[in-house]
């Protein structure tokens, strides 16, 4: 019962019971630096970081099918030599407030788990990785529920895929149950690992010391990146270390940067596809990150009238702030689609 009562109380009880039900004995420990579990493969040799995979399950209240989850997490377990049994977190709007519901989907987890071949032991091993995180999205003041008050440039998906792109693009860093992690990789539900890999994502970026990994890097277009330019622009004049950064890293702006009209209108901006999104959270948690983030957040409409996503947004990020040549790679060694999308493979080296 000690262990309960140090977990944070925000987590309804039903979740607590059930998420420490399904944890090995000797898996289970409790990080001196925050109240959640840390696993590690043993005592003997416990990680030197810590790590979860994060998956969006629900942004809204309401049911919503998790076919694509159930068919992307085996695939994790069974095609990744995970070295130490990480937590896999699926955050959630309400869609697993209930024993019931949890249950139900750790079922269908261990049935589809049968179909992709993952032998009884991988799947107990699978299912007691798996933690439902509560969380909550709201429209920030101003914003109207039916979204339509000033014609948004974006009003598919209304306004689910918006928080979605804010959470993503900052709030995920302050979120109590990943703040205080080392590393977490961010996959969509119809994200795949889809054949073995040789090494351990979250063992590569500790052994070679890198703090952003992505798959792919197509840019964004520019007409729902209206404003991005001017924005990032202004902070780094406002900032001399960021325009050093920026410079170091070898951004590029588009013509015109310091005329006062018409800069980067309709420009694509170069983005990170972050359905795929490996990052090591304190590096995105300094005083300077944070700092961009509050003036980022300043005006809800980025999000919720232009569509800014997180993809163009995490790019500007990491050349703000980060020694791209040696903090980033492209993790071209993990066999991964998106969607029905096959990404480009490069061969895999074992670390």
């Amino acid at each position: 019962m000690d262990a309960i009562k140090t977990l944070d109380s925000a987590l309804p009880a039903a979740t607590i019971i059930l998420y420490l039900a399904h944890q090995p004995e000797s898996a289970l420990s409790l990080s001196p630096e925050n109240d959640f579990p840390v696993y590690s493969t043993s005592e003997a040799t416990p990680a030197p970081y810590t790590a979860a995979v994060v998956y969006l399950a629900s942004v809204m209240p309401g049911p919503r099918s998790p076919d694509r989850l159930l068919q992307s997490i085996p695939r994790l377990q069974k095609n990744i030599p995970w070295r130490h049994q990480w937590p896999i977190l699926l955050l959630h709007a309400g869609v697993y407030d209930t024993l019931d519901s949890q249950q139900d989907f750790l079922t269908r987890l261990r049935d589809s788990s049968r179909e992709q071949d993952l032998t009884p032991e991988a799947i107990e091993d699978l299912v007691h990785r798996i933690e439902f995180v509560p969380t909550q999205h709201e429209l920030p003041a101003g914003i109207p529920v039916d979204g339509v008050g000033d014609t948004p440039i974006w009003s598919v998906e209304w306004p689910a895929y918006h928080h979605l792109c804010s959470f993503f693009s900052y709030k995920i860093f302050n979120h109590p149950r990943i703040k205080d992690l080392t590393y977490y990789l961010r996959l969509d539900d119809d994200s795949y690992v889809r054949e073995p890999a040789c090494f351990d994502p979250f063992e590569y970026m500790h052994v070679h010391n890198k703090s952003y990994a992505f798959r792919d890097s197509p840019p964004d277009m520019g007409w729902v990146t209206e404003g991005m330019w001017p924005f990032v622009s202004n902070y780094a004049q406002r900032h001399s270390d960021v325009e050093s950064t920026l410079e170091k890293n070898g951004f590029e702006w588009p013509s015109n940067r310091f005329w006062p009209l018409g800069f980067g209108e309709g420009v694509n901006f170069p983005s990170y596809e972050t359905n795929f999104d490996l990052v090591k959270v304190p590096r995105f948690r300094t005083p300077e990150m944070q700092d961009f983030f509050r003036d980022l957040a300043s005006d809800p409409k980025r999000f919720y009238w232009y569509r800014w996503g997180d993809a163009p947004l995490r790019f500007a990020e990491v050349y703000m702030f980060l020694d791209v040549p040696q903090e980033t790679h492209r993790m071209c060694e993990l066999p991964y689609s998106h969607k029905d999308r096959p990404f480009d493979d490069c061969e895999c080296v074992p670390l």
